[in-house]
C-alpha cells in the first residue's frame, strides 16, 4: 500500500521552510554553543546557502530529470474518450475540446499566490535600488577643499588612484557603496561638516572594504533570491545575520590596530544614523543598510569593545562545512522524490527517457504483459462487446460492481497520466485515472468519486489509485475498466486473472 503524496506546490513550499527553519534554528544555536564571532561572515553564509539551495535544487531537479518517469518510456498520448451510450464517438478527430472551467486547484492558488508575492518584491527591490542608483549617479564629486584634514584628504586621493569615485549628496542618507556601474562611495553633505578628519577617514575605509570584499555584489544576489523566496521568514533572518557579520568585519578593517579610534568611529557611526532619519529614502541591498535597534547596538559594542567571540580552526571549519553538505544534499533528494510533478496549472514534465524497445522486444512484452484485478472482489456486470438496452453499440471496456468508495487498485506498474474530474472531451466519464504501463499498454477507469494519485505519479501494482463511485453519465455505482495496447481498445478480461 503506497501513501497519497501531497500537492508537489506544497511540498516545496514545505521544504522551503523546513530547510531554512532547520538552518536557523540549528545554525543559531551553535553559533552560541561554540560562542562563535558575530562577525563570522562565511559561517552565516554557509547556513543562508543551506536554507535556500536544496529547495532551488530539488525543484530544478524534479522538473529536468523527475524519478518517478526516467525508467519508463514516455507515455502514450491520452486515449480518445468514446461516448459509452450515446453510440457514437465523442471525438472523431485528434483535436480534443478543452476541459471546463472549475475551481482552481491547490497548486492553482499557491502558484498564483506565490507570483503575486514574488513580483510585488521584486518591484520593490527594483524600486530601492533605481532610488540609490539615481543618487549615486546625480551626486558631485567632493571638491578637494571639503575635506576636514590631511588624514581624509589623502585617503581620498588614494582611493580615486584606485578607481572608486567619491560622491556627495543632498538626500538625507548614511553613507554607502555601491558597485555600478562603477565603485562608487556616496556621502551625505552633512558628513562633511560634522565629522572630524579621522571620523571621515574611519568612514571612508569601512565603505572601501564593502568594495574590496565585493559585497554589494553579494547582498544584490542574497537580496534577488529572498525576494524570490519572500514567503520564508527564516531567510530573512538568516540573511540579516550575513549583513550584520559583513558590517562587523567591515567595521574592524576599517579600524584596523587603531584602538584610539573606537569611541570616534563609535560616535561617527550614531552621527550618520542621525543623518538618514527615518525612511528618508528607499533603500537598496547594495547600501548594506539595517535599521533594528539590536543590531545598532551590536555594532556600537564591537566597535568600543572589540570582538570577544571565537574563530574555529580550519580543521572544524571543514567539518562542519561537510556536513552542511551532506545535509543539504540529503533534503534535494527527499524533496525531489516527494514531489512528483513540481509544474502548475496541470503541465506535466515528462523526462527524456530510454529509446523504445526494438520491436521484437516489444513484441515479446506485450505477448506476456499481464495485469491484476483492479478490486479486490471482482464482479463483473457488464462486458466488453455488450450491446443493448441503454447502449447503442458494443461496449468498449468491462464493468465491475462496486460501492461508493471502494478502493482502486493499479492492475501493474504503471505511470499516472491523467487523474481528472474533467477528462478532455470525455464529460461522460466523470472522474477518471488513466495509467500508462510502458510498451504500449494502458488502462483507463471511469465514473470513480475520487482519485488517490497525481499526473505523474509511479504505482505499483497493487497500489490504490482511486475510489469507485458514480460519476458522469451512469445508471448507478460501478467501475469502467477499459484497456488499449499502441491506442486500440481490447477486451481487458483477455488480460485479467
Amino acid at each position: 500500500m503506497s501513501l497519497r503524496l501531497p500537492d508537489p506546490a506544497l511540498v516545496h513550499l514545505l521544504g522551503s521552510l523546513l530547510c531554512a527553519g532547520l538552518a536557523w534554528g540549528v545554525g543559531n544555536a551553535l553559533h552560541r554553543w561554540l560562542q562563535l564571532s558575530a562577525a563570522a561572515t562565511r559561517y552565516w553564509l554557509c547556513l543562508w546557502l543551506l536554507a535556500v539551495l536544496p529547495p532551488l535544487l530539488a525543484m530544478a531537479l524534479a522538473v529536468a530529470a523527475p524519478s518517478q518517469v526516467a525508467a519508463l518510456p514516455s507515455p502514450l498520448a491520452l486515449p480518445i474518450a468514446l461516448d459509452l451510450d450515446a453510440g457514437s464517438p465523442a471525438i472523431t478527430t485528434g483535436i480534443t475540446a478543452p476541459p471546463r472551467l472549475g475551481w482552481p486547484t491547490l497548486a492553482q492558488v499557491l502558484w498564483a499566490a506565490y507570483l503575486i508575492g514574488a513580483g510585488i518584491a521584486l518591484l520593490r527591490l527594483l524600486r530601492g535600488t533605481l532610488a540609490v542608483a539615481r543618487i549615486a549617479r546625480a551626486a558631485p564629486s567632493v571638491p578637494p577643499a571639503a575635506w576636514r584634514g590631511a588624514a581624509s584628504r589623502e585617503y581620498a586621493g588614494q582611493l580615486a588612484r584606485q578607481g572608486i569615485r567619491i560622491r556627495i549628496t543632498q538626500h538625507a542618507v548614511s553613507p554607502f557603496a555601491v558597485r555600478w556601474p562603477r565603485p562608487t562611495i556616496v556621502l551625505p553633505a552633512t558628513a562633511l561638516q560634522v565629522f572630524s578628519d579621522r571620523q571621515l577617514r574611519l568612514v571612508l575605509g569601512h565603505e572601501a572594504a564593502h568594495l574590496a570584499r565585493r559585497d554589494p555584489q553579494r547582498a544584490g544576489a542574497m537580496a534577488v533570491v529572498e525576494a524570490l523566496v519572500w514567503f520564508n521568514p527564516f531567510v530573512r533572518r538568516i540573511t540579516a545575520r550575513v549583513q550584520m557579520a559583513v558590517e562587523l568585519r567591515c567595521d574592524a578593517l576599517a579600524l584596523g590596530s587603531d584602538d584610539t579610534a573606537r569611541r570616534d568611529f563609535a560616535a561617527a557611526y550614531l552621527q550618520a544614523l542621525r543623518m538618514a532619519g527615518h525612511g528618508a529614502t528607499p533603500a537598496s541591498p547594495s547600501a548594506l543598510t539595517h535599521r533594528d535597534a539590536a543590531g545598532h547596538r551590536l555594532r556600537i559594542q564591537h566597535m568600543l569593545g572589540g570582538d570577544a567571540g571565537r574563530t574555529l580552526p580550519l580543521a572544524a571549519r571543514t567539518l562542519l562545512g561537510a556536513g552542511a553538505l551532506g545535509i543539504g544534499a540529503m533534503l534535494v533528494l527527499v524533496q525531489a522524490g516527494t514531489a512528483a510533478t513540481p509544474l502548475p496549472l496541470g503541465i506535466v514534465a515528462i523526462a527524456a527517457s530510454p529509446a523504445r524497445a526494438t520491436p521484437d522486444a516489444s513484441l515479446l512484452a506485450a505477448a506476456t504483459m499481464r495485469f491484476a484485478a483492479p478490486l479486490a472482489q471482482s464482479r463483473i456486470t457488464g462486458h466488453y462487446g455488450d450491446a443493448g438496452g441503454i447502449r447503442q453499440r458494443a461496449h468498449r471496456g468491462i464493468d465491475f460492481g462496486a460501492r461508493v468508495g471502494t478502493s482502486v487498485l493499479a492492475p501493474a506498474d504503471a505511470t499516472v497520466v491523467a487523474a481528472t474530474p474533467d477528462y478532455p472531451g470525455g464529460a461522460q466519464y466523470g472522474t477518471v485515472v488513466v495509467l500508462d504501463h510502458g510498451n504500449g499498454w494502458q488502462t483507463l477507469f471511469a465514473h470513480l468519486d475520487g482519485t488517490d494519485v497525481q499526473v505523474g505519479q509511479q504505482v505499483r501494482s497493487g497500489d490504490p489509485i482511486a475510489r469507485t463511485g458514480r460519476s458522469g453519465r451512469v445508471t448507478g455505482p460501478h467501475l469502467h475498466m477499459e484497456m488499449l495496447f499502441n491506442g486500440e481498445r481490447i477486451d481487458p478480461q483477455r488480460r485479467l486473472p
